[in-house]
């Protein structure tokens, strides 16, 4: 096989041994035979880079500001530091590499300059992952103000890496849309579907009466889950006020977990409403929190109602490879809950609809059939539209066969 060098560039490069989407997606590139490269940003290192094999994939860790889970001031900060960082390091440590295919996804959006620089310099082919859609979701949830300063600065880098790419993969057909939409300059044919993915693992298999009594959750009880990032775009106010309508049915049970601003206003919410349907964690090592994640029921997807551009969370591969029924409360912008209905694998709601919401948890409460059902359908969701093969797979269909294999 021609065996090509790509680049990949991240804010979002796991620890070793842990995995995320892209960790798994560079995976399938080097498994295909491919010398896969990774240029990440990490907060943690104690000197200005770190240079090593990692799992088969050279990884370069570059020292920079705190990124992920940070809030506005720190990404302030740290955003506008990251390309002259990652390019001092690129010239430094891959300066006897050629590239021929550059990949990088978004949140940031703000390394536009950069990857025009190396498509030019590699005269290589750039492959935008469009995860998350700045700047218009921090718009519409009033964190920045539409058409001011900060606004603009964003958008102009957003427009520039659109027009950098030579392909944009988007989560969803809605994504596509949107994109289209709101940037009409760009060429159709360049934007297309490349879900969120995994490899594919084998299936993990759990003790969950031993895991609900380690803590506390009722046996007999429906558990549904929420976990991940918790963040101000879930209407997480809704949610924890619906667990309190519903806390005198003993049917229901909730799960929150997870890092992020609104942790702490969880905690004193269920101390103050005394909501003893509800168990909350802070954070769990990855081992617990799939323990946890298979003992329960159902998955939970929120999207804040004010939202109007298509997320598409993460979270969903979560669920979807432990075999869980997914239950979405999400606005009209996503797709999400048109997807795992068609596959009969979820319900949709729509956000800030609390009767609707909790008419989904109560059917699902008592038709135990119905989840069974789903979950079956669920995994079948999973090996069909997102595991990793697929993507590497819509990444390479572009190239031809005697350029990259």
């Amino acid at each position: 096989m021609n065996k090509k060098n790509i680049l990949f560039i991240s804010i979002s490069w796991p620890d070793k041994g842990s995995r995320n989407l892209y960790k798994d997606l560079m995976d399938e590139f080097r498994d295909h035979g491919h010398q896969v490269f990774v240029i990440c940003s990490d907060d943690k290192l104690s000197t200005n880079s770190h240079y090593g094999k990692e799992e088969g994939i050279n990884v370069l860790r570059v020292k920079t500001l705190r990124v992920r889970k940070v809030g506005r001031l720190g990404k302030a900060l740290a955003l506008p530091t990251l390309p002259h960082k990652f390019k001092k390091q690129i010239n430094k440590n891959f300066k006897h590499h050629q590239f021929d295919l550059l990949i990088t996804h978004t949140p940031p959006i703000t390394l536009s300059s950069l990857m025009a620089y190396l498509r030019k310099k590699y005269k290589a082919k750039f492959y935008l992952l469009l995860k998350d859609i700045w700047p218009h979701n921090q718009a519409d949830l009033g964190l920045i103000r539409k058409k001011g300063i900060i606004w603009r600065y964003f958008r102009y880098h957003e427009k520039k890496i659109y027009r950098t790419a030579d392909h944009i993969g988007c989560m969803s057909p809605k994504n596509v849309e949107y994109i289209l939409e709101h940037n009409p300059y760009l060429d159709p044919q360049k934007v297309e579907v490349n879900p969120n993915s995994w490899k594919l693992r084998e299936k993990k298999k759990v003790n969950t009466y031993q895991i609900r009594k380690k803590y506390n959750i009722p046996e007999d009880a429906t558990v549904f889950i929420f976990s991940g990032n918790l963040s101000k775009g879930h209407n997480l106010e809704f949610f924890i006020e619906t667990i309190h309508e519903l806390k005198d049915y003993k049917k229901a049970f909730f799960i929150i977990g997870g890092k992020g601003i609104y942790y702490n206003y969880l905690a004193r919410k269920v101390r103050e409403l005394d909501l003893t349907n509800t168990f909350l964690y802070y954070y769990l090592p990855e081992e617990d929190f799939e323990n946890i994640l298979y003992a329960s029921d159902v998955g939970l997807i929120l999207l804040d109602y004010r939202h109007s551009c298509a997320q598409f969370p993460s979270r969903l591969l979560s669920y979807l490879e432990a075999s869980k029924p997914v239950l979405c409360s999400v606005n009209h912008a996503t797709d999400i809950g048109e997807i795992v209905e068609h596959a009969e694998c979820g319900i949709k709601t729509l956000n800030n609809n609390r009767h609707e919401f909790i008419k989904a948890v109560q059917y699902l409460s008592e038709h135990q059939n119905k989840i069974k059902y789903m979950s079956n359908n669920a995994y079948q969701l999973f090996l069909d539209e997102y595991n990793s093969k697929n993507s590497f797979k819509i990444i390479m269909n572009h190239f031809p066969k005697n350029s990259i294999h």
